[in-house]
């Protein structure tokens, strides 16, 4: 059984409760535009995995869905990053977003399925 916590030894609380997920979404910067995964996202901010560890700038735009939130890269770990929003995103947004992530996935999944396909195709033969 574990000890309770002592007042000095309190881990910092999150201002918000997050939501996993792991559905892809879009962020835009200044130098890119990447297709990326968000982890988990709460109404103050989102964890994302990059396509790569490329370096690129702080502020950012996060858009999924029929979202979009700014931001600034608060930490990064390799591909993952944690991005604080600029301002709240609405308690609304995260219902969304968790009602529709089943769909965003298997839109996603279809896609990919789709351009598999057309890549074991080949081009348009004459």
């Amino acid at each position: 059984m574990s000890e309770p916590q002592s007042p000095d030894t309190k881990m910092p609380r999150r201002d918000f409760d997050r939501l996993s997920l792991g559905v892809p979404a879009v962020l835009q910067t200044l130098d890119a535009r990447l297709r990326v995964e968000i982890v988990n996202i709460s109404q103050g901010g989102a964890q994302l995995i990059l396509p790569s560890k490329d370096n690129f700038a702080r502020e950012c735009l996060l858009m999924w869905l029929r979202f979009e939130a700014f931001g600034e890269v608060s930490w990064r770990e390799g591909a993952n990053i944690g991005i604080r929003f600029e301002e709240p995103i609405s308690h609304l947004a995260i219902l969304a977003t968790r009602k529709n992530a089943e769909a965003i996935l298997q839109q996603d999944g279809n896609a990919a399925k789709d351009e598999a396909q057309r890549w074991a195709q080949g081009g348009v033969r004459i």
